[in-house]
C-alpha cells in the first residue's frame, strides 16, 4: 500500500488555507490543480510501497519517535514552488517557527526506520503545505505579484501514518495509525 507519515492539519487551518487557494485560481489559470482542504497535510516521510507486513516497524518507529518529543508549535508562511519558480511542479506554504522540532523529529524517525530496511530520503527535509500542483503537459509561468499567505499557527500534536489510494478524481486517503507527541503541561 502508497503510505507516508504525515502531520494532521486542524480544520481552522485548512479551511484558512483553503480560502488562500482559491484566491490564487486567477494567478495560474488552469494549470493548477489544487489540493482539496480536507487532503492537506504536512508530510513528514513518504514511504511509497509498503507491504502489511512491514507496517508495524514502522508504527513502532512513529510511537518511538513521537514519545521522546513535546508537542509544539508550528508557523505555517511564505509561499515557494519546487523545484524551483522557473520549472514550477508545486506550489507550496512553508513552515518556520516550529520547523526545527520537525526536522528533529524526522531525523529521528529516518534513523529508525533505515534499521527497519528503509531507504533514507535522497533530498533534505524541507517542512511544506503542498497546495497545489502544476497539471501534467502545462508549462505554467509563475506571475510576478502573487498575494502571501497570512501566516497561521497550530499545535503539532502528533504524527499519523496514512494511506494514499490514487483515483482519478485526486487520491483518497486513510489512516492507519496515530502517535501523540507528549502534552505540554
Amino acid at each position: 500500500m502508497r503510505t507516508f507519515i504525515a502531520v494532521d492539519i486542524p480544520d481552522a487551518v485548512k479551511q484558512k488555507v483553503g480560502v488562500y487557494a482559491n484566491s490564487l485560481r486567477e494567478y495560474f489559470d488552469n494549470g493548477m490543480k489544487w489540493v482539496l482542504p480536507e487532503n492537506l497535510h504536512l508530510t513528514i516521510k513518504f514511504l511509497g510501497e509498503v507491504n502489511k507486513n512491514d507496517l508495524s516497524a514502522v508504527e513502532n518507529c512513529v510511537s518511538q519517535v513521537t514519545s521522546g518529543f513535546s508537542s509544539f508549535m508550528l508557523e505555517l508562511s511564505g509561499i515557494g514552488f519546487f523545484p524551483s519558480e522557473r520549472k514550477p511542479r508545486v506550489l507550496w506554504i512553508g513552515s518556520d517557527e516550529g520547523g526545527h522540532t520537525l526536522l528533529d523529529a524526522y531525523q529521528n524517525l529516518e534513523t529508525c526506520l533505515e534499521t527497519e530496511g528503509f531507504d533514507r530520503d535522497s533530498k533534505p527535509f524541507s517542512p511544506h503545505l503542498t497546495i497545489g500542483r502544476v497539471r501534467k503537459n502545462w508549462k505554467l509561468v509563475v506571475p510576478d505579484k502573487i498575494p502571501d499567505f497570512d501566516p497561521v499557527a497550530f499545535e503539532v500534536s502528533g504524527f499519523t501514518v496514512i494511506k494514499s489510494t490514487l483515483t482519478l478524481r485526486g487520491p483518497v486517503y486513510e489512516k492507519l495509525y496515530e502517535s501523540n507527541l507528549i502534552a505540554n503541561p
